[in-house]
C-alpha cells in the first residue's frame, strides 16, 4: 500500500504544543486553538499538541483558550513550505478577593446606639 500526503501548492501548517503553567508545565488537554482569520479551530490532544494543515503563507492571529485560564493571543507568521511552530503556556485566571466593608466611626456609633436601645426595651 502506498500512502502519500500532499499539500496544496504554496501552503504550510501551524503546529504547536500548549502547556499548563499551573501543573509543572504538563500538556494541556482539550485547550481550544483558533485562527481568528478564517475561523478555523481545533483542540489539543492528550499530549497538548495541535495542528492546522493547508495554511497559506501569511500572518495570522491565534487565540489559545482553556476554561478557567487566561487566554493567550499570538501573532504567527507562516512561510510557504515551512511549518510554523508554537509553544505556549497558559496560566489560571487570577481572581481578586472581594473588598471588605469598612465601618466608619459614625456608622459604628449609630450601630452601637441601636443595639443599646434594643437591649433596654427588653
Amino acid at each position: 500500500m502506498i500512502c502519500s500526503l500532499s499539500f496544496a501548492q504554496g501552503t504550510s501548517s501551524i503546529k504547536g504544543k500548549i502547556l499548563d503553567g499551573e501543573f509543572s508545565n504538563e500538556p494541556l488537554l482539550m485547550a481550544s486553538v483558533t485562527i481568528n482569520t478564517g475561523a478555523r479551530s481545533t483542540q489539543t490532544n492528550f499530549r497538548g499538541n495541535f495542528e492546522f494543515n493547508d495554511i497559506s503563507a501569511g500572518t495570522y492571529n491565534i487565540t489559545v483558550q482553556f476554561a478557567g485560564y487566561e487566554p493567550s493571543h499570538l501573532k504567527i507568521t507562516v512561510k510557504e513550505g515551512e511549518p510554523a511552530q508554537i509553544l505556549e503556556t497558559l496560566y489560571a485566571k487570577r481572581f481578586s478577593p472581594p473588598s471588605t466593608a469598612k465601618i466608619s466611626s459614625s456608622t459604628e456609633d449609630a450601630l452601637s446606639s441601636s443595639i443599646l436601645l434594643a437591649n433596654q426595651t427588653r
